[in-house]
């Protein structure tokens, strides 16, 4: 009794794995590579040309050798998140965002349209994909 009550559920939760994974693998076939590619560039596009060949260099990107900028590479804290100035206009949600990627908000300025924070080096294209942000680059200590 025991070991069919066993099997039963085991099959129960196959078909719910199913339910669930099937849409999920179809709606992620369903968006053009080339949009999800177009979207990337653009959020990259945002992002400082020294901080992103550091991203790409980090990530063992071969990306990171198309790019010439030659610069000191970025100083990280001990947490691996770099003091970045976010240009954006200034909102809850966006700090919020900032936190949920594991940032730290040092400050923010609605009439420079600024956002000085400590964001792991690795999220910052997550932030630049937001439409509220403008540009992320170094901040100034």
């Amino acid at each position: 009794m025991r070991t069919a009550r066993s099997v039963g559920f085991v099959v129960f939760c196959a078909g719910a794995a199913a339910a669930i994974g099937v849409p999920a693998v179809r709606a992620q076939r369903a968006v053009p590579p080339s949009t999800y590619q177009s979207a990337r560039a653009v959020a990259q596009n945002k992002i400082a040309p020294r901080v992103l060949s550091e991203i790409y260099r980090r990530r063992g990107d071969a990306r990171q050798q198309n790019l010439t900028v030659e610069h000191a590479r970025v100083s990280l804290d001990r947490h691996g998140r770099a003091l970045v100035d976010v240009r954006a206009d200034v909102q809850p949600a966006l700090e919020k965002k900032i936190k949920a990627l594991g940032g730290v908000v040092v400050s923010s300025s609605t009439a420079t349209r600024s956002i000085v924070g400590w964001m792991p080096l690795m999220t910052l294209e997550r932030l630049a994909a937001d439409p509220a942000v403008s540009a992320i680059d170094l901040a100034k200590h």
